[in-house]
């Protein structure tokens, strides 16, 4: 019985963590067969054992699964067996007259089908299996026999005379039905180590056992039983007395095994066009084959969001993509594990490799390229090594292999005691090919002194726009020791870089608790907080910063303490009012301008929930794809870039609009009435339809072709900002993205 409930409360455990997990972890979007192999202790329930004397045992089994995604359907082919003599020893020595026994094992096997369960923790899963099926339980005969020798020197003899008898004369099969828990690790894709628990029972008690015993009495009194006590007075054997009973086989099953699988990915069909940025469609013109008009689909002139069906009269409503909304969800990550952020090491050979995990939806059949480079006063590299896995993790030895053309590796292949990473600081970073998805920067050094530096508990903080600029808040913890010597700035104001994506400085300001650096005693550990602000332009993707202490060395050897972090990714300006905000785009068409070709108007009404006072229009993105592909010269002016265009483009009905253009040059070849984002502000609150007009100019056929026989696709993304105070200081961003064609 307390199996039975550990087993239970094992499988609720296990059921309740994979719901609760089930939101972050990865998800299985593979079919998967599977085979595996396992063995280890058969131990039957007290009820089994009581009625049958079976003992602890073994037990093997050999397992297939297919699994569709987290569900499968899984088959087993197995046997247990349990030994008797223990128990059935345990029970005839009870008896006042001595008795050998002769004993033979349950051998039960069984196959069976049913589903399977499965969830991942990063390399461990969890399976639930349930399984029903048929048991044969093998024929058993068990043995008691009196054992005695009479002590006539001159005739002696052995008396054995059977007293007991445990039997099942045949063979049976029965119904089972069984429940477990697979606890895996992944050695490598292909193979998976496995801890197993099952429970195992008949669904019935149809196996029929025969039970004959005999009982003697001390018929001569003289305090013991021999063989003259066997028999009756008047010379009869004592009987057997038979009685039948049933048994019901239930076993509980612990072991390890070995699991292979293969994973059968779902086909991806290849694009039978690609879409093409304007930079790509500069070639082929010599091969234009022009098609004939009438193998050409003739279409209406207006143009509509491509999944519309114009016959239908209701008004087309597109709903803008509020990031505010966007930003709670759980976004994939690649985190990096070691080596640690600002690690210091000695010697190369402390430098195990890199190893470091996938958070979020589960990559199919990632592929990770991992770049290290040494990095100068300058923050640029000195030089860079890369290598490719498949796994989260490199050897050192890994990427050296991949790398025996680079100079430094080559050197070091061929002189053993040569080392790669000599003194100096070290970055690396991981990408994932397929999607990306990349790790932030990590930093390590190698150094002959002794120093623990680190940067900890760091946090990013928007306080907000200041014009088209953001500005952001970092605090971070900067912990120190080190026999050599304190930490000290001898110039606390460039104690302290800040710097973008490019390695270009950025200006700040050291805010409280500490608005200079301090120094840091070296004998004992001591953590000072900082926070510094720093205002960055739209084109600031990400922001690294360092601490560079003084030398602690007056020697040549150069002992210098200094740490580095970097936020790659810049949380969103936005309000919490921005959540309550929805945008649409209503009456939505995009018609050509005019003949020209490559001018399009893109007309409808911008419906707000609140009031606003100014509006912006921004072309985020634009792309396209020609059929036959030479038939455009691609982007041939300016103003078919994916430009928005003056006078054409009214807000409001008014084409007193702010552009954002180029004009500072003074160049005449400038279109100051072309620009890549425009703006309207109103003195009063806009409520309800706000009309729009915007001429965007793309790529478009070649000069004097018909139309009709360049078919051009494409995908423009327009990101709007709206001003929702007087003051046009708050604002918040919606994004959405128009395919159509110029037919």
């Amino acid at each position: 019985m307390k199996k039975t409930l550990l087993f239970v409360f094992c499988m609720c455990i296990t059921i309740g963590y994979s719901q609760k997990k089930s939101s972050t972890l990865s998800k299985v979007n593979s079919n998967q067969f599977e085979i595996g192999l396992s063995s280890g202790i058969s131990s039957p329930s007290s009820n089994f054992s009581d009625n049958s004397f079976a003992d602890n045992g073994s037990f093997y089994e050999l397992m297939s699964s297919y699994y569709f995604s987290k569900l499968g359907i899984g088959v087993s082919l197995g046997q247990f067996s349990n030994p008797t003599n223990s128990n059935l020893e345990s029970f005839t020595s009870k008896e006042s007259y001595p008795i050998s026994t002769n004993s033979e094992k349950w051998k039960i096997s069984y196959y069976s089908i049913g589903p399977n369960y499965k969830q991942a923790f990063g390399n461990f899963e969890a399976i639930i299996l349930a399984r029903t099926g048929l048991m044969s339980v093998k024929s058993i005969s068990l043995e008691g026999n009196f054992s005695s020798s009479n002590n006539d020197p001159t005739n002696p003899t052995d008396i054995t005379i059977p007293v007991y008898n445990l039997r099942n004369t045949e063979n049976t099969q029965t119904g089972f039905y069984s429940a477990g828990l697979k606890f895996a690790y992944k050695i490598n894709p292909s193979l998976k180590f496995y801890l197993l628990t099952n429970y195992l029972s008949s669904f019935s008690d149809k196996i029929n056992i025969e039970e004959r015993t005999k009982q003697f009495t001390d018929i001569n009194k003289d305090g013991v039983i021999n063989e003259i006590d066997i028999l009756k007075q008047d010379g009869i054997q004592v009987e057997f007395k038979t009685t039948t009973k049933s048994i019901k086989p239930q076993s509980f099953n612990y072991g390890i095994g070995l699991t292979w699988n293969t994973s059968k990915g779902s086909k991806v069909k290849k694009p039978t066009q690609d879409i093409k940025s304007a930079s790509q469609n500069q070639e082929n013109r010599e091969q234009l084959d022009f098609q004939k008009p009438d193998k050409v689909e003739k279409q209406k002139s207006k143009v509509q969001v491509r999944g519309w069906n114009p016959k239908y009269k209701s008004p087309r409503k597109v709903v803008f993509t509020n990031p505010a909304k966007e930003k709670k969800k759980q976004k994939r990550k690649l985190i990096p594990l070691s080596p640690k952020n600002n690690t210091s090491y000695q010697q190369e050979i402390q430098l195990k490799g890199f190893t470091w995990k996938l958070v979020g939806e589960r990559i199919m059949k990632p592929k990770y390229g991992i770049e290290v480079s040494k990095i100068g006063a300058d923050k640029n590299n000195q030089w860079l090594l890369f290598a490719k896995t498949i796994q989260t993790k490199l050897s050192l030895n890994g990427l050296f292999n991949q790398n025996k053309s680079n100079v430094r590796v080559s050197e070091r292949l061929r002189h053993k005691d040569r080392a790669v990473f000599t003194e100096g600081n070290y970055k690396w970073r991981v990408t994932e090919t397929t999607t990306g998805l990349s790790t932030p920067y990590s930093f390590f050094n190698f150094t002959n002194c002794e120093i623990n530096f680190s940067i900890t508990n760091e946090e990013i903080e928007c306080l907000g726009y200041e014009g088209e600029d953001r500005k952001y808040k970092i605090c971070f913890d900067a912990t120190y020791s080190s026999p050599n010597g304190d930490l000290t700035y001898a110039n606390v104001l460039s104690g302290l870089s800040v710097y973008d994506q490019s390695y270009a400085t950025l200006s700040y300001t050291l805010v409280s608790p500490n608005p200079t650096l301090v120094t840091q005693i070296g004998a004992s550990v001591s953590t000072v907080s900082y926070c510094f602000e720093v205002t960055v332009s739209s084109g600031i993707t990400s922001i690294g910063y360092g601490l560079q202490g003084d030398d602690l060395d007056p020697s040549p050897i150069i002992c210098q303490p200094g740490v580095s972090s970097s936020f790659d990714e810049l949380p969103d300006c936005l309000c919490d009012e921005c959540e309550e905000i929805e945008l649409s785009f209503d009456d939505f068409s995009i018609t050509p301008n005019g003949g020209t070709g490559n001018q399009f108007n893109f007309n409808g009404n911008i419906n707000v929930n609140v009031p606003i006072y100014g509006i912006e229009f921004q072309i985020q993105s634009y792309s396209y794809t020609a059929n036959p592909s030479a038939c455009t010269e691609g982007v041939s002016s300016l103003e078919e870039s994916g430009m928005i265009l003056m006078p054409a483009t009214t807000i409001n009905g008014s084409s007193t609009l702010q552009l954002f253009n180029e004009s500072i040059s003074g160049s005449t070849s400038s279109n100051n009435n072309a620009s890549k984002a425009v703006k309207y502000t109103s003195n009063s609150a806009l409520t309800g339809a706000i009309p729009v007009n915007l001429t965007i100019g793309l790529p478009g056929p070649i000069s004097g072709l018909d139309p009709s026989c360049c078919v051009i696709e494409y995908e423009v993304c327009i990101k709007v900002r709206i001003f929702y105070e007087e003051s046009n200081c708050k604002s918040c961003v919606f994004t959405h993205c128009f395919e159509f064609n110029n037919q």
